[in-house]
């Protein structure tokens, strides 16, 4: 066991300082090496097929909490209309082109309603952990970053709702209508919501009640596994919970270290005057305000230590995720089901492409919504990477369903492709627009 973490921690390693010097995403490292390690070390099985499902459920509130401390509620409120468009509508409609293309490309199978529905939520699934991973390497617009990683976190919530309401009913024979479904999900989002806020505001109680930083990180943890497990006991979406929960923590928690920087910032101006005239203030005042600002200042940092732990937790949690995924593929049924997946991979590239299209059209008609252009829209187009959430879905497919190889052998593959085709056409995109961006960026800190 030590030496399965020895290597989890060297994959871990190495994807990170790719990354930083060398701007390689780290999810083309950690899956290219997870998986040449698992091919030298067949032995180093951390999961086997059957408890791969809970690993997955066990990994991904940390995956989630990590992605939604990066959001702040100012941003989600400004960006609403957008968002909603991008992550929720997008989706749907998403899903019903998929619907008609799947009756049309994958006619042999006669596939249901039901299964085609389960099988373009788990390909349009997006991961906001490769998202986030390769614009922390550069410098992006705000509002295009807000726009691509809200995407691709909100994305998962929509696509998990119709896929556990939705899909799998229909695939056990129940009888659902429009009506149906706009309740359903009304009632899923509504308690989800209700969850996440009541575990969050518990969570910012708590939090008051402590000044330790470590305890700090480990209600971080609390918050998001408690508002994911309150979620799941009454059979809602418990990632939309931890979402929910994790930004209302975040929100409540950050106005307090707002208030703080703007006192350092208070202080550090009296110093300043201080120093030039020592005699404006008195030594036991500067005595106290220089006490106050340092203990403020180690606060502020030890907050983004723990927002940076997190995110390591989350970069070893997505590094276990891919070691064990690999342990899991047969290269047999990706080749035996490789024309599938690349008609599975290029309609969705398809269908993503004219959705964003979409996007842009009618955001720039409307003053409510944020303006794209052609350069943002291929990178919110790009953004759709796949992740962990697909693999999820895909461990929750009816046992007796007759394509569930095939449904596993497209999932795997279209996940495979999009992280390193996806990825490095995202990363080409943004160095090759590399001038524009940061004039937009400039622009933006004016």
């Amino acid at each position: 066991m030590i030496l399965t973490l020895l290597l989890l921690l060297t994959i871990l390693f190495i994807s990170i300082e790719l990354q930083k010097y060398f701007k390689i995403p780290s999810p083309i490292t950690l899956i290219g090496l997870s998986y040449s390690f698992y091919y030298m070390f067949p032995n180093m099985v951390l999961f086997s097929e059957e408890t791969f499902a809970e690993l997955v459920l066990f990994l991904i509130p940390i995956l989630i909490a990590a992605d939604a401390l990066q959001l702040k509620l100012e941003d989600l409120k400004k960006n609403a209309i957008s968002l909603f468009y991008l992550a929720v509508l997008s989706v749907a409609l998403s899903i019903g082109f998929g619907i008609f293309a799947a009756n049309t490309f994958f006619a042999e199978y006669a596939l249901s309603t039901g299964a085609i529905i389960a099988l373009f939520a788990m390909v349009l699934a997006t991961d906001p952990v490769s998202v986030v991973s390769v614009f922390s390497s550069f410098k992006v617009p705000h509002r295009l970053a807000i726009l691509a990683e809200g995407e691709s976190l909100f994305n998962d919530a929509t696509a998990l709702i119709i896929f556990m309401f939705i899909a799998i009913p229909m695939m056990n024979g129940v009888e659902i209508g429009a009506m149906d479904i706009a309740m359903v999900s009304l009632k899923v989002v509504a308690i989800s919501v209700f969850i996440g806020l009541m575990v969050g505001f518990i969570g910012v109680v708590i939090m008051r009640l402590t000044a330790d930083p470590m305890s700090e990180l480990v209600l971080i943890l609390l918050t998001a596994y408690g508002s994911f497990e309150v979620a799941e006991h009454f059979h809602v979406a418990g990632l939309l919970a931890v979402i929910v929960a994790i930004i209302t923590l975040n929100t409540v928690t950050q106005k307090s270290f707002d208030e703080k920087a703007k006192k350092v910032k208070k202080a550090r101006n009296i110093v300043n005057r201080a120093n030039k005239n020592k005699k404006i203030f008195s030594s036991n005042f500067m005595s106290g305000i220089t006490r106050k600002l340092s203990s403020d200042v180690s606060d502020i940092e030890r907050h983004n230590q723990n927002l940076n732990y997190v995110a390591v937790l989350a970069l070893l949690a997505n590094t276990f995720l891919f070691m064990s995924m690999a342990s899991i593929v047969h290269i047999d049924l990706l080749l035996k089901y490789q024309t599938e997946i690349l008609w599975m991979f290029l309609i969705t590239t398809l269908i993503r492409a004219f959705m964003m299209g979409t996007f842009g059209v009618v955001s720039n008609m409307t003053k409510k919504m944020t303006d794209i252009g052609v350069r943002w829209w291929s990178v919110l187009l790009f953004a759709g990477i796949k992740g962990g959430l697909s693999i999820v879905m895909l461990q929750m497919l009816p046992e007796s369903f007759e394509h569930r190889e095939m449904f596993n052998a497209i999932v795997i593959g279209v996940i495979l492709l999009s992280t390193f085709v996806y990825a490095i056409i995202l990363v080409g995109i943004i160095l090759l627009n590399k001038n524009s961006f940061d004039e937009e960026v400039r622009a933006e800190v004016h």
